[in-house]
């Protein structure tokens, strides 16, 4: 199965991560069995959209695939593990795709003969019928049975993903890196837009007025890295507008604000190690204006 080449792969979950991932195999050359979920509907629009075939039994397909993605929510995996037939596993891959969880969850690897990995992809997977198009953009993070690991970073790397492999210890600090880059992004944005339309902008002049410097601010972090990246107030050491800022914001805002900062100075005294950032760093940490 070196690269993927005569590598099977079912999917049990129909949503968002297992048609991003079904789509983009098929259009890569990767077979792909098809798809059961608990809501056949569902596993019959998957296996539309990737033109593989949806399954009314899960013990069929297992049988018919090598390797099974549990794409499914996190409180639920342990669920639809337990209820699989354990036998039916033998020499199978079982993978599930938490960022969070490690392949720990998959019990009694030894006794039924089968391998487990939690395998996650550094990407926001938003919607189940597109966003496999930039899917390549995604890094792969694998973890999981020694033995056949090196399947999974052949297979990735034959179709041009980037991987790495993390120990399942690491596996809820990794997770919480991604959320910093992604969901709390999202968050900030959000607070970003709610002063502005304190400040009399309508909910479209928000969005507007920070498309510009968000996407090139993106760019320019991508690019150059968070530190070569970093400009504003606390960078430059402006004491004064910092101070500013915090009278000006609500207690829940100021604790945002305090917080996020608090990030951003330590990569301004890594940037500048001559500059003395002590004042900034009393501000911030006693929340006084």
């Amino acid at each position: 199965m070196k690269g993927g080449d005569g590598m099977r792969i079912g999917f049990i979950g129909a949503g968002r991560v297992g048609c991003t991932f079904g789509k983009y195999f098929r259009e890569h050359g990767i077979e792909v069995s098809g798809y059961y979920n608990r809501t056949a509907e569902k596993a019959k629009e998957a296996a539309e959209f990737t033109n593989t075939l949806y399954y009314e039994d899960v013990d069929d397909l297992i049988s018919e695939s090598d390797a099974i993605f549990i794409t499914v929510s996190d409180n639920s995996i342990s669920k639809v593990f337990s209820s699989l037939d354990k036998k039916k596993l033998s020499g199978k891959l079982i993978i599930h795709t938490s960022g969070a969880m490690s392949s720990s969850v998959f019990t009694e690897q030894d006794v039924y003969k089968f391998y487990g990995f939690s395998i996650h992809p550094i990407y926001a997977v938003n919607d189940r019928f597109t966003s496999y198009k930039n899917f390549q953009n995604a890094f792969i993070t694998i973890e999981g049975n020694s033995e056949k690991i090196d399947l999974f970073r052949e297979l990735f790397s034959s179709i041009g993903m980037k991987t790495a492999v993390i120990s399942g210890e690491n596996k809820t600090r990794y997770h919480a890196a991604a959320v910093f880059a992604s969901n709390m992004v999202c968050g900030l944005m959000n607070e970003a837009e709610n002063l502005l339309i304190s400040c009399g902008f309508s909910e479209i002049e928000a969005g507007d007025a920070l498309k510009g410097i968000f996407l090139d601010n993106a760019k320019s972090v991508a690019e150059k890295g968070p530190m070569d990246a970093l400009t504003g107030p606390i960078e430059r050491n402006d004491t004064g507008t910092i101070r500013k800022h915090m009278s000006s914001l609500s207690p829940e805002e100021k604790e945002i604000y305090t917080g996020a900062s608090l990030a951003v100075l330590r990569l301004a005294e890594k940037k500048h190690p001559d500059r003395d950032y002590s004042e900034i760093a009393e501000l911030l940490k006693s929340g006084k204006e």
